[in-house]
């Protein structure tokens, strides 16, 4: 299975984000022990789910995909994520180091 970091070589115009849904198993404990699939229509993955021999131990989830038809890349994190300024940020950090300094200190590395 391809990994998510090989997408940044890929010209990704005829990917798209979906909504899907994923078919899983889950342990002793309830907690997500591998996925078996997602399927694009809930009724069929909830019918795959209930027809296993196992069937108590599977559940199924609505995930977000970004796929091409052939492949897809689940999309975990349903939220919107904060954006750093990597330069800003560096600006910040930089001038909280150089407080940290002694007087000595700063005058022996340049600074005022």
């Amino acid at each position: 299975m391809a990994k998510i970091q090989e997408l940044t070589e890929k010209d990704l115009s005829e990917f798209k984000i979906i909504e899907m849904t994923e078919v899983y198993r889950v342990d002793n404990d309830g907690r997500r022990s591998n996925s078996l699939g997602f399927f694009k229509d809930k009724d069929t993955a909830t019918a795959f789910a209930g027809a296993q021999t196992d069937a108590s131990w599977h559940k199924i989830e609505q995930v977000m995909v970004l796929t091409n038809g052939n492949i897809g890349y689940a999309i975990r994190q349903q939220d919107s994520i904060k954006l750093f300024d990597d330069e800003a940020e560096t600006l910040v950090l930089k001038e909280k180091a150089i407080a940290k300094l002694s007087p000595a200190e700063r005058k022996l590395l340049g600074y005022k």
